[in-house]
């Protein structure tokens, strides 16, 4: 499924319904380049969970835990790695479950280890505010 964003509320909109579709144990990887709507779109999915923090790109924590009633939202930004080492691999294996969403930045980097049923979100520049998402998953 394709879909053209016009602008970054759009693209928080689309993450946001996502979101409100999610139950647990949901894998979701984020691929595109730098400024496609990534972090943006994972704020929408925080939002459809109920999740009130501002969401922080984990650009250089690797990780950041975020809580709502029910679920946590584990977002991973692999940006800084060509090759995560095997803790972080790790980690990310030991963070799906049914109480986590899992979200991954830059998940080309991790690709051979992501279970069968990831949803994948593909984000191409297409203008300034416009973002061609590409997704396995109906939105």
């Amino acid at each position: 499924m394709k879909i053209l964003s016009k602008s970054s509320d759009e693209t928080t909109k689309l993450g946001e319904k996502l979101g409100r579709s999610l139950r647990g144990g949901e894998v979701i990887a984020l691929y595109g380049d730098l400024g496609g709507g990534k972090t943006q779109f994972t704020k929408g999915i925080a939002l459809g969970l109920r999740i009130s923090d501002n969401i922080l790109s984990p650009t250089f924590t690797i990780r950041r835990d975020y809580q709502s009633k029910n679920l946590n939202l584990l977002h991973y930004d692999f940006y800084r790695f060509d090759i995560p080492d095997q803790e972080l691999v790790e980690s990310l294996g030991e963070g799906i479950s049914l109480e986590n969403v899992t979200v991954i930045e830059w998940a080309e980097r991790v690709e051979k280890h992501l279970p069968k049923n990831t949803i994948k979100v593909t984000f191409r520049y297409v203008s300034d505010n416009e973002r061609e998402i590409e997704t396995n998953r109906e939105l």
